[in-house]
C-alpha cells in the first residue's frame, strides 16, 4: 500500500487548487496535521470540511480516516521519544487527564485491532507454529517485553522455542534457521534495526516468517510470509502493548487449543516440576502471612 508521499507524486498533476493547498500545508506540517480533525484541516488551509474529503477520496484512500491513519504511521515511525512527548502536550494532554486518555486509546486500539485483523492469516499463523521443527521469537527494545512472553509460553508447551528478545547476537543464533523453522518478528514503531537485520537473514535462509507489527506498511512486510496486525497507537511516548499482548495471547491460546492432548501432558509434567520446586506459594501459606498469630494484633 502506497504512503502519503508516494500518492501525492503520482496524484499531483490531478489535484485541483485547493486540494494542493491542502497538500502543501501538511507536507509543511506534517506532525500537527497528522492528528487534526477534516474539519480542522480544512479550517486551517481555508477550505471546507468536504473538500477535505474529497482530497483524501482523490489520492486513492477510502476517506478522510485512512489518509489520517496513514500520516500517523509514518509519523511515528520517525518521530523520537521526546518528540512524542511535544506531540502530547500540543495535544493538550495533562497528567490530570491522562489516566482516561490512555485506557481508552487502548480501548479502541484492541477495538480497532479486532476489526482489522485477518482471522485467515492469524489461523496460518497458528498452523505454522504448530508444524516448525524450531521456533525463533525476535524482539528489540520494547518489543522485547512481547518476544518474551510470547516465546515463554510456546516453549512451556511445544519445547521448540528459542527466543532472541535484546539478543546481543542475534544472527549468530539464526545461522540454525531453515525451511523448517518458524521466525516469530515482533517489531512496533520506531522499528528496531536489530530486529530487522535478523528478520531478514531469516527470510533468506528460507524459514518460514510470521511478522507481528502495527501496519501492513510496516518495513519488515516484503520479508514475512504471513502478517499479523494490532495498533500501537499511544498518546504517550511510550509505546501501547496492549492490543499487541492482546493479539499473543490470542496466538498461544489458540495453539493450545489446536492440541489440548499433546499441551496438557507438557503442562501436567511442568506442574509436578513446578511442585517439587516450590515455584509458587501454596495457598495455605498466604493464609497463614495474611491472618496474624494470635496474640499478635489478630483476633
Amino acid at each position: 500500500m502506497a504512503g502519503f508521499t508516494e500518492r501525492l507524486r503520482k496524484r499531483a498533476g490531478r489535484l485541483s487548487r485547493a486540494q494542493r493547498q491542502l497538500a502543501e500545508y501538511i507536507l509543511q506540517n506534517e506532525p500537527k496535521a497528522a492528528f487534526m480533525t477534516a474539519a480542522r484541516l480544512g479550517a486551517a488551509v481555508g477550505v471546507s470540511e468536504s473538500t477535505v474529503v474529497r482530497f483524501a477520496i482523490a489520492l486513492g484512500y477510502s476517506g478522510y480516516p485512512e489518509l489520517q491513519r496513514d500520516l500517523q504511521d509514518q509519523l511515528r515511525a520517525r518521530l523520537t521519544a521526546a518528540d512524542r512527548l511535544v506531540l502530547a502536550e500540543e495535544r493538550g494532554e495533562r497528567a490530570e487527564t491522562i489516566l482516561d486518555t490512555v485506557l481508552r486509546t487502548d480501548i479502541e486500539n484492541i477495538r480497532a485491532t479486532l476489526g482489522s485483523l485477518s482471522r485467515e492469516r492469524f489461523f496460518e499463523a497458528v498452523r505454522a507454529l504448530q508444524e516448525a521443527r524450531h521456533i525463533f521469537v525476535i524482539g528489540m527494545r520494547s518489543s522485547g517485553a512481547l518476544a518474551t512472553y510470547l516465546g515463554y509460553y510456546l516453549n512451556l508447551m511445544l519445547r521448540n522455542v528459542r527466543t532472541l528478545a535484546n539478543s546481543a547476537h542475534p544472527l549468530e543464533e539464526l545461522m540454525a534457521a531453515g525451511p523448517e523453522d518458524v521466525v516469530v518478528g515482533i517489531t512496533f514503531p520506531r522499528y528496531a534495526r536489530g530486529t530487522a537485520e535478523a528478520f531478514r537473514l531469516a527470510a533468506r535462509r528460507g524459514a518460514r516468517t510470521i511478522l507481528i507489527t502495527d501496519s501492513v506498511v510496516s518495513p519488515l512486510v516484503d520479508e514475512a510470509r504471513i502478517v499479523l496486525t494490532a495498533r500501537s497507537e499511544s498518546p504517550s511516548f511510550a509505546d501501547s502493548l496492549v492490543a499487541p499482548l492482546s493479539l499473543i495471547n490470542a496466538l498461544i491460546t489458540a495453539v493450545a487449543l489446536a492440541q489440548p492432548e499433546r499441551v496438557r501432558a507438557a503442562l501436567r509434567e511442568l506442574e509436578d516440576i513446578w511442585d517439587q520446586q516450590g515455584a509458587y506459594l501454596k495457598e495455605e501459606r498466604r493464609s497463614e502471612r495474611i491472618v496474624p498469630p494470635e496474640g499478635d494484633g489478630g483476633p
